[in-house]
């Protein structure tokens, strides 16, 4: 079984499980599909009518994770109304005990802030990573896990190379928005590891074990 944390596609493949994120439309959690629910930072206009409804349909079963949910500077929204959305969605994670999916564009250094004052109490992911080694320690240093999508099919990108010395267990992979097949990426970071496929796969599937709390 191939997992993939987050995906905006539905999913067609029986030998795939993937949560699929779903940043508005939060209805569509109702009809039982494994998913993530939360604002994304990018999409805070209607904030005030999506968050009850967030806050009332997150606690379904199949909805596996909050988020997509953070800071992102490349995007017109106010950076404190981010912070201050991103914080309440941290909340929520804690008060329903499921997992944190976080998007960061450009602003690790006040990701980092927010997590050292406000550790959560639930496991955080920083999906789609493609920075530098660094980072992946500070962030690896506080627990964090580390999603990784089709940046690692790049040679020499900083993903691959974050993805190559981080620890097994703190690491997860996705396709994120791109039009490339989950099994692109697991062969791309067995060859990057150094190790099988196989491996690769057993190892996620514990990671999301003990992260989504999910066995299927």
């Amino acid at each position: 079984m191939y997992f993939n944390i987050h995906t905006h596609h539905s999913a067609h493949d029986d030998a795939t499980l993937s949560v699929q994120n779903l940043y508005d439309d939060f209805e569509r959690a109702s009809t039982g599909i494994l998913c993530s629910l939360g604002l994304h930072p990018w999409h805070l206009e209607n904030r005030e009518q999506l968050l009850p409804v967030l806050t009332k349909l997150a606690d379904l079963p199949n909805v596996l994770a909050i988020g997509e949910c953070g800071l992102d500077k490349l995007c017109h929204t106010d950076c404190d109304l981010q912070v201050n959305v991103f914080k309440q969605q941290i909340g929520l994670a804690n008060k329903l005990d499921k997992p944190l999916i976080v998007h960061c564009v450009r602003a690790f250094d006040e990701l980092i802030k927010i997590i050292d004052g406000q550790p959560p109490s639930v496991p955080v992911v920083v999906h789609g990573f493609n920075k530098k080694g660094s980072i992946a320690e500070a962030l690896i240093g506080r627990g964090i896990y580390l999603s990784f999508g089709a940046a690692i099919l790049k040679n020499g990108s900083p993903a691959a190379d974050a993805l190559k010395q981080m620890p097994a267990d703190r690491c997860f992979l996705e396709t994120d928005n791109a039009e490339v097949p989950i099994y692109d990426i697991y062969r791309a970071a067995a060859s990057i590891r150094q190790i099988s496929e196989e491996a690769v796969i057993l190892q996620v599937q514990q990671n999301f074990a003990t992260v989504f709390k999910y066995s299927k």
